[in-house]
């Protein structure tokens, strides 16, 4: 009886093991919901994060679900959205008050009602339509989603960058914190410092917050981006119409340092100093310090990361090469050009940086490499160059030929000594 109740031991131990070898790996899964971006954010000399504003606008409508997943699938690390409130508490993605830019009736209709008057039974029968919306869109099966149903979707894949919900923060973080979608969720603060910073100051849990600024006053953004990354935020959106503002400047962005994330939308001109939403313009504002960027072309945004990413791999690999180079039998100018070039690239490889500063940092050093020339070294050490070897043998020369003088001189004092000498004998 012994044996054969220890044989069912086994078995049962046996047949447990196997179950939860088997199920490790799904309940792995379940439990990493946290996208790669979340890590990225909060480091601030993390890579470049691109924010695809709305979702994939070109083949579905405006802040679906399967436009915002369509984006994260093209490669987005956030998507913005706006969230308002329904009649009866639900919190739901609209861009506008008004439904009838976005939302049909069964009768295809559009739906002139605000969403502040409608509840979200009534909302789930209305249909998206396409893209941007408008009359000239087609009608869609795509209903106005939750945000909660929107964080569930995306959980993993990418994070959602939530604005219009500072003016509910309280409700939303409840609803994140009871969701455990803490991780998942950014919310785009557009109250002033103190008040967001005491409200950050009042959670258990810490939220993930993006500071808002928006003006062309550098003492008050400064102020702004300190004291809210001080409090906990992880960035700050900064937006200015004048494309010379101190927002642009490196006295704002760098109070960015070490400390967290500069934000800009380069979907209007407005917003981001009248700069282009493209290659063009994601060059200048990350060359200045920008690190999130929210586009509506997330695609070539993408692409664009990707070349900052090969370039950064580059440079890496470059400056790893020149610190092997011997520079003991360099002049000294040509070793010191190195040197101050492998520098360079090492601090534009510490921090967010442009395709184009990269490049640039990789040709110095490059340039500077070649730039190396021979030398010749005397024992202590110092350079012989062809100027100081004429001098030396000048200096030589010359030591030579007082030597001789001297030898002379002490020669015809030596014989005047003996004239001398001898008259003193014979006298």
């Amino acid at each position: 009886m012994a044996h054969k109740t220890r044989k069912r031991i086994f078995c049962f131990t046996m047949t447990l093991c196997l179950l939860f070898s088997l199920l490790l790996p799904v309940l792995a899964e379940e439990a990493d919901v946290t996208s790669n971006a979340f890590t990225e954010l909060k480091n601030p000399a993390g890579e470049l994060l691109a924010v695809s504003k709305y979702g994939d606008t070109s083949k579905y409508p405006e802040s679906s679900v399967e436009g915002i997943l369509a984006a994260a699938d093209a490669g987005a690390d956030m998507i913005y959205v706006r969230v308002r409130q329904t009649s009866d508490g639900y919190f739901v993605l609209m861009t506008d008050e008004n439904l009838s830019r976005m939302c049909v009736d069964e009768l295809g209709n559009p739906v002139e009602k605000n969403m502040s008057d409608v509840g979200y039974h009534e909302l789930s029968a209305y249909h998206l339509r396409n893209g941007t919306g408008s009359l000239h869109e087609q009608i869609t099966a795509c209903i106005v989603p939750t945000l909660q149903e929107a964080v569930e979707k995306l959980a993993g894949k990418a994070l959602l960058l939530v604005d219009g919900a500072w003016e509910y923060r309280d409700a939303v973080y409840d609803l994140l914190s009871k969701d455990n979608a803490l991780n998942s969720v950014v919310l785009i603060a557009s109250g002033d410092k103190k008040e967001i910073t005491e409200w950050l100051a009042s959670k258990t849990s810490m939220p993930l917050v993006i500071s808002a600024y928006s003006g062309n006053a550098g003492f008050r953004a400064k102020s702004m981006i300190s004291k809210t990354l001080d409090g906990g935020a992880v960035g700050t959106l900064l937006a200015s119409g004048n494309p010379y503002s101190a927002l642009y400047g490196e006295s704002v962005l760098s109070k960015f340092q070490k400390t967290g994330r500069a934000v800009i939308d380069m979907t209007d001109p407005v917003l981001c100093g009248k700069r282009t939403d493209n290659f063009t313009g994601w060059n200048d504002v990350t060359a200045r310090g920008y690190s999130v960027i929210i586009t509506g072309n997330i695609t070539e945004l993408c692409e664009y990361r990707e070349r900052v990413r090969t370039q950064r791999e580059r440079l890496t690999q470059a400056v790893a090469a020149a610190q092997q180079v011997d520079v003991t039998l360099c002049s000294t100018d040509s070793a010191k050009a190195l040197k101050e070039a492998i520098q360079s690239a090492q601090e534009a490889l510490s921090a967010p940086a442009s395709e184009n500063s990269l490049m640039e940092a990789n040709y110095a050093l490059r340039l500077a490499t070649q730039g190396l020339t021979n030398r010749t070294e005397s024992d202590s050490g110092a350079t012989v160059t062809t100027g100081r070897v004429i001098a030396a043998v000048l200096v030589v020369a010359a030591l030579i030929v007082l030597e001789v003088v001297l030898d002379r001189v002490r020669r015809k004092k030596m014989q005047k000594r003996k004239k001398q000498q001898q008259r003193e004998k014979r006298m």
